[in-house]
């Protein structure tokens, strides 16, 4: 992988549930990783539910190898976020991650 390629960056984002003062749950999400990303775009289509038009995006990052990325995270990339939908390394030799990604309204 060329560093050249890894022009944009990206914030991988983990849910985190902590106590407040009066034992409420408090939903936060904070930073799992910062990497350098490239991203293509892989499709975008248009529906019609819940009578109305909707709109999904998917987007590819492809960056250097990152363990423990999952489903349950999210990217924040360029104050979009981006439920991660699968994240893989294509080759098995950890040199770069794969994660596709849906926007999220």
């Amino acid at each position: 992988m060329n560093a050249q390629e890894l022009r944009q960056s990206l914030i991988i984002e983990q849910y985190t549930a902590t106590r407040d003062t009066y034992g409420g749950e408090v939903q936060t999400w904070t930073t799992f990783a910062t990497v350098r990303a490239r991203k293509s775009h892989q499709t975008s289509r248009e529906f019609f539910a819940a009578q109305k038009v909707n709109a999904e995006i998917a987007e590819l990052f492809v960056c250097r190898y990152k363990s423990g990325v999952t489903t349950k995270m999210r990217v924040n990339f360029d104050s979009k976020y981006y439920d991660i939908v699968g994240a893989n390394d294509p080759d098995g030799k950890k040199r770069e991650l794969h994660i596709l990604c849906k926007e999220v309204e």
